[in-house]
């Protein structure tokens, strides 16, 4: 039931509505009911009852160092002979990622694999113009352009 002030007051004016008394033996929930049918009775305080736990999250095994380390010389080059230690790197850690499951890495070895070869192919490309250059650049013809 539900008491409505009367239009044109204002509801905090209004009296509280009167308290509905419920009627004798009407009382929730009926007395006498037992257990349901199905149900037995509530567990006690000495049983066991397994706790559900969440697994815990799986290892991922990380990134392959020397892919990391034959990126970093591929990039360095130092005198070249990072060039050639980001190849040995880059191969050896693209099989260990090929045999280990789970374990990242790969495309930083490619990418080692990749700029050792372009070392690779500048340093001899440095050795073939060095070679070429001081062939054809003797001390007597650079005096006389013959």
């Amino acid at each position: 039931m539900t008491f409505y002030p009367p239009p044109g007051q204002d509801p905090a004016d209004q009296p509280p509505p009167p308290f509905v008394q419920p009627p004798p033996g009407a009382a929730y929930p009926p007395a006498g009911y037992g257990t349901p049918p199905g149900y037995g009775p509530p567990p006690g305080y000495g049983q066991y009852h397994p706790q559900y736990q969440w697994a815990p999250p799986p290892q991922s095994a990380g990134t392959n160092g020397l892919a990391i380390a034959s990126m970093v010389l591929g990039i360095v080059w130092l005198w070249w002979v990072g060039s050639v230690l980001a190849l040995v790197f880059g191969y050896v850690a693209r099989s260990q990622i090929k045999q280990r499951p789970g374990q990242g890495g790969d495309g930083m070895a490619i990418a080692g694999i990749v700029l050792g070869w372009v070392g690779v192919a500048a340093f001899l490309a440095f050795i073939i113009f060095a070679v070429a250059i001081t062939d054809s650049a003797t001390p007597y013809s650079l005096l006389t352009g013959v």
